[in-house]
């Protein structure tokens, strides 16, 4: 398997993690947040979330340089950790109380702060790298932002999130990339679109 085909994977890897966590949305307006069915839907975006995102680093690897590895890291991380705090839920159940202790605190601090801070430098290195459209970038922003829309229990918040990783995930995969590093490499792929 050569490395575009491992790349366009890995980007299909983020189309579907983006809409696992959109799927979070409707299940939390139905069944109410922290349901059973809206904590499944995260739990398998984490977990997709946390492979797929490398492949924002790798198209992009040579015009973000360690700034990008460094945000992708952050990223992957939270959503290891989130992925933990959400495997805890599932074991207690989600109508029990949260534990109170001080590993989950800081497992639950990791993440917002990986998560958080990867994503708002993973923006910014992507708008300046010029690899992919500027809309993506964009959607990583619009993401942060709609962390703090004023509705009860944010459920509006996962669609946001979803949304940026199924941009990014489609650009990859349809190869609608503008690096100079992989602009050859993706033209002479049979699939590729030839769109910008």
């Amino acid at each position: 398997m050569n490395e575009l085909r491992v790349l366009r994977w890995l980007g299909m890897i983020c189309l579907l993690a983006g809409i696992a966590r959109i799927g979070m949305m409707p299940t939390a307006i139905i069944w109410g947040t922290d349901s059973m069915p809206e904590l499944s839907f995260g739990y398998v975006a984490c977990i997709l979330m946390a492979v797929g995102s490398i492949a924002g680093y790798l198209v992009q690897s040579k015009e973000t340089g360690l700034l990008g590895f460094i945000s992708v890291l952050g990223i992957t991380i939270g959503n290891i950790l989130t992925t933990a705090l959400l495997f805890a839920v599932f074991i207690q159940g989600p109508s029990a109380p949260e534990p109170d202790s001080l590993v989950m605190a800081i497992t639950g601090m990791g993440s917002m702060i990986g998560l958080t801070g990867g994503t708002l430098l993973f923006a910014i290195m992507t708008f300046r790298a010029k690899v992919f459209p500027r809309w993506v970038a964009g959607l990583y922003l619009l993401m942060l932002l709609g962390a703090f829309l004023p509705v009860e229990d944010n459920v509006y918040f996962a669609f946001f999130w979803g949304l940026a990783y199924v941009g990014m995930g489609f650009c990859i995969w349809t190869g609608r990339l503008t690096p100079r590093s992989h602009r050859e490499p993706l033209a002479a792929h049979p699939n590729h679109s030839g769109s910008v």
